[in-house]
């Protein structure tokens, strides 16, 4: 079984992936993100949404590393070393291990044993995990929410985070009496993981991005990245950066955010590949979205798209074509 100082040396070199299954509304991009805030090194997290509705099948991804070279990726994990089952009803819709190797976690929200998880997911080459995370959620929040719960099993079999870091991250997530709830909630999910270990550890140089040879991008991890997605800024290679280039001036479509209606929920800057949403540190310390960097923004849409509240319109740059030459000045002869 993994052991904190074996994850710490992992995470020198490699790339951790998670991936967690859930369904719209039982906050797996949550997880997603909380994963991100509670680690100690370099993050990147991102969800990928079917039909945006409640109950319908989501997927979030993240890349965690202590090496910052490491982390920068935009697309979806597809080799993840733990994945995550939020609602076990998923198991006969989902390949949720796709791609995970030998000795990979899983990790389900269940009240089956795990030789029957390993038997509905036809693989008996993984570590399986198994808590209620559906009852612990009832008893102690009120509601079926099972995120931070299937988090606090997680903690348990990865040693990614510890228990303090998490529940710091949790204290900036969520506020009073729900933050406690839900500290309360993850502890108890740590004393009641069920863990069959098969004795393999997961072969963690799996899918674990090349550090970059041509440029040196000096990144700072998740929470402050240079803008305009990946380009040179080794001024050796080429001239300038990415960040003085006017890639905003390559799409289509003005991106609009309207302050009134945001509700500071932070999935536009998540998901924006060029880091081109803009935000900065209020009074009290937190961080809010400030508006779109038009400069750098190419028009992807993709904040639109995962926007909940619709704070986020577009409009396309260019306007009706002329349908009539102009008159000359001076009318018609």
């Amino acid at each position: 079984m993994l052991t904190p100082e074996h994850v710490k040396e992992v995470l020198k070199d490699n790339v951790i992936n998670l991936r967690f299954h859930a369904r719209g509304g039982q906050g797996g991009v949550t997880a997603s993100n909380l994963c991100v805030e509670a680690f100690y090194g370099y993050g990147i997290c991102q969800p990928k949404f079917g039909a945006e509705r409640m109950g319908s099948p989501t997927e979030s991804y993240v890349r965690l590393s202590a090496n910052e070279d490491l982390i920068r990726s935009n697309e979806q994990v597809y080799v993840p070393h733990f994945v995550a089952v939020l609602d076990p009803s998923l198991l006969g819709e989902i390949d949720v291990t796709a791609g995970m190797p030998k000795g990979g976690w899983l990790i389900v929200n269940t009240s089956l044993d795990q030789i029957s998880i390993q038997q509905t997911v036809g693989r008996s080459d993984l570590n399986i995990a198994t808590i209620d995370a559906t009852r612990i959620a009832l008893d102690v929040l009120g509601r079926n929410i099972t995120n931070t719960i299937i988090l606090g099993a997680l903690i348990r079999v990865s040693y990614i985070f510890t228990l303090d870091e998490l529940s710091d991250a949790i204290m900036m997530r969520f506020k009073g009496e729900i933050a406690g709830k839900n500290i309360e909630a993850i502890k108890q999910a740590i004393e009641e993981t069920c863990i069959y270990d098969i004795g393999i550890d997961p072969d963690f140089s799996i899918d674990s991005k090349v550090p970059w040879q041509q440029v040196e991008l000096g990144l700072p991890g998740y929470k402050e990245v240079d803008k305009a997605g990946v380009w040179y800024c080794d001024e050796s290679v080429i001239p300038v950066g990415s960040d003085q280039i006017n890639t905003g001036s390559w799409g289509e479509w003005d991106v609009i955010w309207d302050k009134e209606i945001c509700t500071d929920c932070a999935q536009c800057w998540y998901i924006c590949p060029d880091f081109a949403i803009l935000r900065e540190k209020g009074e009290d310390n937190l961080w809010h979205m400030s508006g779109i960097d038009s400069f750098h923004c190419k028009s992807c849409l993709n904040c639109l798209e995962i926007c909940p509240v619709n704070a986020i319109s577009k409009k396309l740059k260019q306007g009706p074509a002329a349908c009539a030459v102009p008159e000359e000045q001076g009318g018609h002869n």
